[in-house]
């Protein structure tokens, strides 16, 4: 195979592709800023007001595409669940979904029609959040749309939709159940929280409070939870603030303010000693956790916590992955995070022992490995390759307005979990401000608490409450979808601008290489795309799959690089 393009998109080669039949010897590589310089050059600039109902509207303006990121959340999730209410807030991203008093039953098929994209919500602890990224002669309708659901949804909420949207869920459950080691997250749950903590059951919920749910609970809970002085609204994109307070005005400007949220009470939970349980599931491999209570995301410690994760096993060459599965041949897959939520945390260990070896074995190395990392601390190189990966990625990101991981998703997580849209720059600022001492202090403030300690091994599946046969529930059937309310169509939709490209300049190296290039500025960011003149297309006959394997061995070392040198580079 041969190489025939390499096309780069980004803000810092543009010297490059001024020199032609560019040929630039090893000693003239610069050498590379440091992570701090580079964060400091991550802007998202936002303003920002608030309707008499309470509604916070954050706007960034980014014209390079005709499209509007559209991303509201609500300050409500599982930890607002009282007892005998779990899966609550998950239902009703589903009921959310399912229509409202002036909108069509199926939420999507407006954007759809739209060529709207990255349309979806999701619900965890401590929120629940809707988004859609549209053309921007499509934002009134979006939000329009967002609008409807948040203040004319009840009438649209019948025992029919109830009982179809109930059986949705409980039907995710099931699935996600059923899954290998899908039992675990309640265990965890469980072993690390205390039963009435805000963050002690998980977010699907229970099977029997979900059947318990009546129409009059649903359409109080939404009542208590979902007024607009509860949510708040990014729009970012295409759009300037004047534009943004018309339609926002226009749009949600009559929906009353609802109750309060109130923020439970949530300390970091203190285990009094270690300890350790064991089940079975049908599962192939033995899995062997370990998760520790921690802060969340606005503690001081959270960011040298997801560096501690990282240098244990969250990078192609870290502690953990070397020593267990790559050098030890005692785990086939090793995970390790710090999830940080908005309150709380958890950092979590995930091992799985490679069949034939005995679990003790592996449990004594993982525990010999985590003493060592927590009594000498991690090295100057793990901590700098882990805080560039994660600065790269999160930047990488950045480059989109919307979807799960852009701008639009920043500036709202800063919000409503900090009060701050702009708390991004200090995550960023603290994430490049990480040593070896400030990483081992935090591993050493919470990794010798005690911790949880499971073990998943092969076998038949223990009884769980949420296995029973479920009751059989007659499910109506929701009426076809007719406009029920009092705000007339949705509105139109005006003509979808045109897409306006960076130019792009072409040059070639002196060993034949084609140079393409083009240049935006969104995000301090460079990315280079290298295409060889073969594909499946070319596998010979009798030796199929020869391109997929050889992809998968260049990131595993060369005649120069053997591969622990390529993986501390990743």
């Amino acid at each position: 195979m041969t190489f025939r393009t390499i096309a780069l998109s980004g803000v810092a080669l543009s010297a490059v592709v001024s020199t032609p039949a560019f040929s630039a010897p090893a000693a003239a590589v610069a050498k590379a800023a440091p992570v701090s310089t580079l964060v400091k050059q991550v802007d998202i600039p936002y303003q920002q007001f608030t309707l008499p109902n309470g509604l916070r509207v954050i706007v960034h303006t980014d014209r390079k595409a005709p499209v509007v990121a559209v991303s509201i959340w609500y300050d409500v999730g599982s930890k607002h669940e009282p007892k005998g209410k779990s899966g609550f807030a998950h239902l009703f991203e589903h009921l959310m979904f399912n229509g409202s008093e002036n909108a069509p039953d199926d939420f999507f098929e407006p954007l759809k029609q739209v060529g709207a994209t990255d349309f979806n919500g999701t619900t965890y602890f401590d929120r629940t959040n809707y988004f859609e990224t549209v053309p921007t002669a499509a934002l009134d309708r979006a939000l329009f749309l967002e609008s409807d659901r948040m203040g004319y949804l009840t009438g649209a909420i019948t025992q029919g939709v109830l009982d179809e949207q109930r059986g949705v869920v409980q039907n995710e459950k099931r699935g996600n159940d059923n899954q290998p080691y899908g039992l675990v997250q309640y265990k965890m749950n469980e072993g690390v929280f205390p039963a009435d903590h805000p963050y002690g059951h998980t977010t699907i919920g229970s099977m029997a409070d979900l059947d318990g749910a009546s129409l009059a609970d649903v359409k109080a809970w939404f009542k208590d939870h979902y007024g607009p002085n509860n949510a708040v609204l990014v729009l970012a994109g295409d759009v300037d603030l004047a534009t943004a307070k018309a339609l926002v005005e226009k749009n949600f400007g009559a929906i009353p303010r609802g109750p309060q949220s109130k923020l439970p009470t949530a300390p970091v939970p203190v285990l009094a000693t270690t300890k350790t349980e064991q089940m079975k599931d049908r599962v192939a491999a033995t899995l062997l956790v370990r998760s520790w209570p921690v802060p969340g995301l606005n503690d001081k410690d959270a960011t040298a916590l997801d560096v501690a994760a990282g240098v244990l096993g969250g990078l192609s060459s870290s502690r953990l992955q070397n020593a267990l599965v790559r050098q030890g041949k005692l785990a086939v897959q090793v995970s390790v995070g710090n999830q940080s939520f908005a309150q709380v945390g958890t950092f979590d260990i995930y091992v799985v022992v490679r069949p034939g070896v005995d679990p003790a074995v592996v449990t004594k190395r993982m525990d010999e490995i985590v003493a060592d990392f927590l009594k000498t601390g991690p090295t100057a190189d793990e901590v700098t390759r882990y805080v560039t990966n994660s600065a790269v990625g999160r930047i990488s990101g950045l480059e989109s307005v919307g979807g799960f991981g852009g701008k639009a998703v920043a500036l709202a997580e800063g919000a409503l979990f900090s009060n701050d849209p702009g708390f991004y720059k200090k995550q960023l600022a603290e994430l490049a401000a990480q040593t070896p001492a400030s990483v081992r202090a935090a591993a050493n403030t919470w990794l010798t608490k005690p911790s949880y300690n499971l073990t998943v091994a092969p076998g038949a599946r223990d009884s769980y409450a949420e296995a029973q046969v479920p009751k059989e529930v007659k499910i109506v059937q929701a009426p076809p979808a007719t406009p029920k309310g009092t705000r007339g169509p949705l509105p139109a939709v005006g003509d979808v601008a045109g897409l306006t490209f960076p130019a792009v300049t072409r040059d070639r190296l002196n060993n034949g290489i084609e140079l393409i290039y083009a240049q935006r500025g969104a995000v301090p960011m460079t990315k280079a795309v290298i295409s060889f003149d073969a594909g499946v297309a070319a596998d010979v006959s009798g030796k199929l799959g020869t391109q997929q394997l050889t992809l998968s061995m260049l990131d595993e070392g060369t005649k120069t690089l053997d591969l622990d040198e390529v993986r501390r580079s990743a």
